[in-house]
């Protein structure tokens, strides 16, 4: 069988082009690997839940920041953070935690805690309004913000956003702005903590078992 110089220029073009392929087909492969996400990797080496302190949105607000990979679908995890009657299993601090009413599709959550701040421990209460599970960019979003008690603001943003099939990443950033003043080294130390508790609590409740991913 003979082929026209036209076909026969088509093929050798189609093998020139067939190692191009195979490195964007690699690159694509890479970009799914779950450990190449710097975010991700950083939790791997770690071995533990992170927290820190930070502020979000470009406000002057001080949140306490955690989070962790966790051991379950993101779908289950998500599902985990909204069951706001079980909250008081998830902090060791929650000296309550209990559903006190409905506002249309938000749910209204009191909480009583102890806050040390520095030599000093007061038992305070919040009531938070949280809003419906939302999606954002794949990431499945909670927020509540306070809407009585003893702050002058209360604020939670939970993101969990999915890593594979079997795992996802949690963060938790918590905001609780106290009336009486209070050294800010002492709030961000109880908030940072308070985040990390809560991370923690969720992770391990989704997991159905205690303790960190150390690998996926």
């Amino acid at each position: 069988m003979r082929f026209s110089p036209a076909i026969l220029a088509s093929l050798a073009l189609g093998l020139v082009a067939l190692p191009t392929l195979a490195r964007a087909d690699g690159a694509a492969e890479a970009v799914k690997d779950p450990a190449k996400d710097p975010q991700i990797a950083r939790l791997l080496e770690a071995k533990k839940t992170l927290n820190w302190n930070q502020t979000l949105g470009g406000g002057s607000d001080r949140y306490g920041h955690a989070e962790a990979l966790v051991d379950a679908p993101a779908d289950k995890l998500a599902k985990t953070a909204v069951e706001f009657g079980k909250y008081k299993e998830l902090h060791r601090k929650f000296k309550t935690a209990r559903v006190i009413g409905k506002e249309g599709d938000q749910t209204d959550v009191y909480m009583r805690y102890p806050v040390t701040i520095g030599p000093v421990t007061i038992e305070l209460y919040e009531v938070m309004r949280f809003a419906p599970d939302r999606e954002a960019n794949g990431k499945h979003v909670i927020e509540a913000r306070g809407i009585k008690g003893d702050m002058k603001r209360g604020h939670t943003l939970i993101t969990i956003k999915p890593v594979d099939a079997k795992h996802s990443l949690i963060e938790v950033d918590i905001l609780l702005v106290p009336v009486l003043p209070a050294p800010q080294s002492y709030v961000d130390e109880e908030l940072r903590d308070g985040a990390q508790d809560f991370v923690n609590g969720l992770r391990d409740k989704a997991q159905g078992a205690a303790g960190p991913v150390v690998s996926l």
